[in-house]
This record gives structure tokens, sequence and C-alpha cells, in this order.
């Protein structure tokens, strides 16, 4: 247990170590295990230790961590599989079932003081934003409870009076969810919310990026009276750990958000091994559309705009409008202005103050993803595209420890571009201009991606007219924020395969049998 583990709380450590880290220095980092039959578990012995380092300041270590061997895997399989074949939480009455997820609901609250510090700590992400994503989860549980109270099978007599059919929806079984690093609540909360409310296990491989957050969450439903293997977590790499999730006989659906090249590497598993369910969230590289008729300082002066420029949590969100067009009617003073409050967006070299929110932001996550981000914006650069703003590193105290991103603006990109293609998942706006709407709409929709899109405009009627000729499976007129549990969210072409949220994606977790009688 965790008490054994530590000799304190879990969630009291976490909130302790980060204060006692970000103000003074100098403490151990916490060691993250395993969550398997409601026991935190340390891998295999000579597992790897992965250290992971505050984004902020990278001379901090987070927590430290062991990655899982395949055994470790199959062990949290094994006890997935255990529980839903047992039918310890299949059975139960979903009223019952209720009651436990509303405790955990009840638990996650109480201790998101401590969650949300730990996500900052661990993302970089500025505090306020880590504030508003702890209750995401909770939202995702209690909607989906809904629906499991509303979800019913049918019984059909009119086709053949004679006979009888009933339709029934049946927990599809063990889920593997892979959950990547960016919004590691919300997302956690997308996949289980639905999966343990329709009556299946889990084995959740949470980002090695964001383990304390996870192992908190975890803690929450075990302390609610979870039954033991209803959720298991373990973490590692993505090859072993969501490759073994992916290729197990013994798992029936897997739940996975990440890259568009790793989405095809969990659909190729899935299928060569017992051809299990999969409902996949992939990457984006959304457009951006201002219309001819926008009210320039009212858009530029909207926080909700700015974030959805690549500026919310640093541009790491799959679904931010990246690619900006703008009417050649107004891109002059459009551009400039845009330039110029991506100037004034303050980039917070110490996030957990959340000074100036909603007009900041916080660092990349981890160094992998800071040395890719400024290596696009080089490609940028050597392409011909022009640089308005930004492209360099930001220093904190005078020195270079942290992961700081200065608010970029390209203009005059080209679609050959590497910018203008790539998913770049930093704070990099790629801005161009159209002739007309038509033209518009060709240009958002000449991609491989159709995750999410956003236009600004006064004229409602005429946006949506646009929106409905957009092929992405999210369109935001005037705003910009994460759906809520009632919103499908989920992309066309290589953005993904299935649906997040609403009845839709609370659907994803059932197989449909008909009885005939």
């Amino acid at each position: 247990s965790t008490q054994s583990t530590w000799g304190i709380n879990a969630e009291f450590f976490f909130f302790f170590f980060f204060f006692w880290s970000t103000f003074f220095g100098g403490m151990s980092a916490p060691r993250i295990l395993n969550f398997i039959n409601n026991q935190d578990v340390a891998p295999a012995a000579g597992a790897v230790t992965f250290q992971h380092r505050n984004p902020a300041n990278q001379s901090e270590v987070v927590y430290e961590l062991g990655f899982s061997s395949l055994a470790d895997v199959d062990a949290a399989i094994a006890a997935a599989r255990t529980a839903f074949d047992a039918g310890v939480w299949s059975n139960m009455a979903t009223k019952d079932r209720n009651a436990i997820l509303s405790r955990a609901c009840n638990l996650i609250r109480e201790r998101a003081p401590a969650i949300a510090a730990a996500l900052c700590a661990e993302t970089g992400r500025v505090m306020p934003l880590c504030g508003l994503e702890v209750p995401q989860i909770t939202e995702s549980l209690e909607y989906n409870m809904a629906l499991a109270l509303t979800t019913n099978g049918e019984c059909n007599t009119t086709w053949n009076p004679a006979q009888t059919t009933l339709i029934l929806n049946e927990p599809v079984g063990v889920v593997g969810c892979i959950i990547p690093w960016n919004y590691p609540i919300m997302l956690l909360g997308q996949k289980i919310a639905p999966a343990l409310c329709a009556g299946c296990t889990v084995v959740a491989k949470p980002s090695e990026f964001t383990a304390s957050t996870a192992i908190m969450i975890a803690h929450c439903f075990r302390d609610a009276g979870l039954p033991a293997g209803v959720l298991n977590m373990v973490f590692g790499g993505g090859p072993e750990v969501g490759g073994r999730i992916s290729s197990s006989m013994h798992i029936d659906m897997v739940s996975f958000t990440g890259s568009t090249a790793t989405a095809k590497l969990v659909m190729q598993s899935a299928a060569q091994s017992n051809m299990k369910k999969v409902a996949l969230e992939a990457g984006g590289k959304s457009a951006n559309i201002i219309m001819p008729d926008a009210n320039i300082d009212a858009v530029v002066g909207n926080p909700f705009f700015l974030l959805s420029c690549a500026l919310l949590h640093s541009g790491q969100v799959c679904a931010v409008g990246s690619r900006l067009f703008v009417h050649e009617s107004i891109k002059d003073e459009f551009f400039a202005k845009l330039t110029q409050a991506f100037r004034n967006f303050h980039v917070l070299t110490h996030p957990a103050s959340g000074e100036g929110f909603p007009f900041c932001t916080g660092a990349i996550t981890f160094r992998g993803q800071f040395d890719k981000i400024m290596e696009l914006i080089e490609s940028g650069k050597s392409q011909g595209a022009t640089l308005a703003c930004g492209g360099e590193r930001l220093v904190a105290d005078g020195k270079d420890q942290g992961l700081f991103v200065a608010p970029t603006i390209f203009t005059n990109v080209t679609p050959e571009m590497r910018i203008y293609k790539e998913e770049i998942f930093g704070p990099v706006m790629c801005c161009s201009s159209y002739k007309d709407i038509d033209e518009a709409v060709r240009l958002a929709n000449a991609t491989e991606f159709g995750l999410a899109a956003m236009i600004w405009g006064t004229d409602v009627g005429q946006a949506l007219n646009v929106a409905k000729r957009l092929q992405a499976g999210f369109v935001a007129i005037n705003g910009f924020g994460a759906p809520g549990p009632h919103q499908p969210f989920g992309g066309y072409k290589q953005s993904g395969l299935g649906r997040e949220n609403g009845r839709v994606g609370f659907m994803e977790y059932f197989e449909t049998k008909t009885i005939s009688f």
C-alpha cells in the first residue's frame, strides 16, 4: 500500500514535496510504483530507473519510477482479466457501481489541491490550468454514471409477433487505456470513466511524464472501495508497455490517445492479435479561420482565441488551431496585432505562480518535446517562412535550466513547409491568407488530419455554413476549450477512429448481443 511504501499518505507527500522543492529545494524525489490489484507494486528486479525532471527547472527531479517489464504488464492484465471474468464489477448492480464511483469523485475533490500541485510540477503548466483540469475527471465520471442508468437494451416483437428479440448491451471486457502526457487527468477520465461505468475492467498505461497524478487518482479509486483488479496501472516505455497491451490476447479493447504513427501501430497490433476493438484519438494540425467580417480587436483581445493559437499549455494540445488562415483584406492589420499580442503573452518561468492568467503559459513538459519544437522552428526559418516573433528559448533567472519556448509566429507559410504539415505540439503559429471562403475551406481541409477547427467572425450563420464543410470532428465557432463530457470528440481522416465523450463515446465500451426466442 501507499502507507507502507512511504510511511505517509501519497497525496500529502506529493503536495509537500512540490512546495518544499519549489521554495527550499534539496528533498529526495518520491518513487512511483505500478498499481495492480489495488496494491502499489514494484516492477521486476533490474527495471530501468526513469527520472522525470521538473520542466521549469531541469536540475530538479520530480519523481522516479522503474520501467515495467513484460511480466509486470502481464500481471496487471491478469488482474483485470480475473476481476472481469469473476463478475465482481461487471455483474454488480449499476447503482452499487455508481456509489463506489461517487465516493471516488468525492475523494478526488478532497485531494484536488495536492493533485493540481503535482500536475504543475510534472508538466510545467501554469497552476490555474492545473486546477481547472482536475475536476474534468469527476465530470466525466458523473456524466457516464448517469448514462449507465439510462442505457437500456431493447425488446422487439414488431417484426414477427411469434418471435421475441432481446437486444442487450454488455461490457466489452478488459480495456487497455494508453494515455498521453499533455492533458493526463482529463484524458484518463475520458477513457476510464466510460469503461468503468460500462462494467469493464481496466489496465491503464499513463505516460511516464505524468505518473504522479495518475497514481494519486488510482489511490482515490482504491480508497473509495473499488474492487481489486478493476483498475490497474503500469508505467514504462510505449513500445514495451503499450505494445504489450495492444497485442495481448487477454485484452478486449484498446483506447489510445497519441500520435498518428503510434495509433497505426496500436491498430496493427490489435488486428494481428485477437482482433480487439480499438478507439483511437490521434494527431491534429487544426485550422483557425478568421472570416472577412471578423472584428480584429475583439478576436485578438479574446484570451480563448490566443489560447487556440497554440498558446494553451504552450501549444501541447492536439486540438489547437496552429494553422491560421486570414482573409487577405484584413491580413496585414490582423497579423500585426496578433504579433504584438504574442509578444505581450507571458511565459511564466515559475509556472506555479499563475501570474497574469489566462494571458500566460508555462514550460514544455520534457526535453525530447522541447528539442522537437526547436528543430521544427529552425526548419521554418530554413524553408523560407517569415519569423514575425519568438523562435527562441527563454531563460529563467539568467539560467537555461527550464524548457521554455517564446510564443512564435511564422507568416508567409506555404503548404510544402514542414511547419505547415507536421504537428509541432509547441507554441508555434503558422499564418497564411486566403482570397475567398472556398479557398479557406480548401486550405483547411488540405491535411492528412481532421481533428478540430476554429472559426471567428460576426456572422454566425455564415460561420456555421463553413463549419459544415470542414473535414474535422470538432469545430468551435467564436470560442475554444476542452470538450465537455457531453460533447463527442474525435477526428476525421488520420486523426483517429471512434469518439470519446457523449453517449456515442460511452457506447464504444459495449458489445451488442441479440437473443431471439
